[in-house]
């Protein structure tokens, strides 16, 4: 009797569907799906089942039973939050599907009765609370950084934090590029003494969940494009199939015969596809900072500038958020996290010249120019 078996036929639901997670989250993707569809066959209705099917049969190229599947689950969520309407999960679960699938306008309608928690980041909810507490005593506002991602953000954010003694949790829910401010959360963490690592586009939803909240100010995180593509594609090749809900962003991630293939291919749907999204989201942040009553104040910062000046770009979020310098341990140890090479432009190595110019066609000239990136 193979394992998924006799999994199903030992555990409960919930056992059978833990187990079956863990061997998602650990690449064992065959073992995952066979408890998964044990699972789906003996409750059809178990939308979270239908949702990691799908995730892992977008890994395995079968797109279109991954898109039924999606479907399938957004209905049964739907169900349930008819049934259950003050219940976050299926409500939860919905949005993000949602978002996944490029319907942002259902999604956010469904965010104003979604009540979910701050999550805490790196301590327990006991530990989170006292740091909090102790941070809004001493005065210290919610900072919100919003980055692209593969920009060191985390390991910056980490730092701001302890230097600080700011509460780390996140207030959306969504991957980049579909990140949905949650209502409830921000006007919670508008209160104080919480810095949050977003990767939140300037949508209406987001700036007006923003303003109602008072949250009055975002520092906008970036890296050059081309790097951050770079990035991108040895994620998506090496980790992404690890990330459960990842998959089901189709926009940001390549079909999987690309991400087992040869690395040039992949690149070059990166290129084509993800990097306009990088440069789309930064026009969109530059077209709220150009305004002369943006609903946000905004503050560009760099990965370069990080990498080169770390002293000179923390001084600036903290002068961009009133702090004195001597209020920020600088000493502060912090952790350093996903940094494949931490390179500033590893890409030009890496490239092809048809690469590297049809990356440059993207990139408009202002920006580039305003940002420092040169061909």
């Amino acid at each position: 009797m193979n394992e998924a078996h006799r999994t199903t036929q030992t555990l409960s639901l919930s056992q059978a569907f833990v187990l079956a997670r863990r061997k998602h989250v650990g690449g064992d993707l065959d073992a995952a799906r066979r408890i998964y569809e044990r699972i789906a066959a003996a409750a059809p209705d178990h939308g979270e089942t239908l949702a990691m099917l799908a995730s892992i049969s977008y890994c395995q190229g079968r797109d279109e039973e991954a898109r039924v599947q999606v479907d399938r689950a957004i209905d049964l969520f739907r169900a349930a939050v008819q049934n259950r309407p003050h219940d976050p999960v299926p409500r939860a679960s919905v949005v993000n599907l949602l978002l996944a699938r490029g319907r942002h306008g259902e999604a956010e309608a469904l965010t104003d009765d979604l009540v979910l928690p701050l999550n805490p980041i790196r301590a327990t909810a006991e530990e989170f609370a006292a740091r909090r507490a102790a941070a809004m005593e001493r005065g210290r506002p919610t900072i919100v950084i919003s980055t692209v991602p593969k920009s060191a953000s985390e390991s910056i954010w980490n730092k701001l934090a302890e230097g600080l003694g700011l509460a780390q949790c996140y207030l959306s829910i969504g991957l980049f590029p579909d990140c949905c401010l949650i209502p409830a959360r921000v006007r919670e963490a508008a209160r104080g003494g919480i810095i949050t690592k977003e990767h939140i586009g300037p949508t209406r939803h987001n700036l007006d969940t923003l303003r109602q909240a008072g949250i009055d100010r975002v520092v906008v995180h970036h890296r050059d494009p081309r790097q951050a593509t770079l990035s991108w594609a040895h994620f998506v090749r090496e980790d992404v199939g690890q990330r459960v809900m990842a998959p089901l962003w189709r926009k940001i991630v390549p079909p999987a015969h690309l991400i087992a293939g040869d690395f040039a291919a992949l690149l070059d749907w990166c290129i084509d596809h993800y990097l306009p999204l990088l440069i789309g989201f930064l026009a969109d942040w530059r077209a709220v900072a150009a305004q002369t009553r943006a609903p946000v104040a905004v503050l560009f910062e760099s990965f370069e500038d990080f990498r080169t000046e770390p002293d000179a770009y923390f001084r600036r979020v903290l002068d961009f958020y009133g702090i004195a310098p001597e209020e920020f341990a600088a000493d502060a140890e912090a952790k350093v996290v996903h940094l494949r090479k931490g390179q500033i432009d590893e890409w030009r190595s890496v490239f092809s010249a048809d690469q590297k110019r049809r990356a440059w066609q993207h990139i408009p000239a202002d920006m580039a120019a305003d940002f420092g990136w040169e061909a």
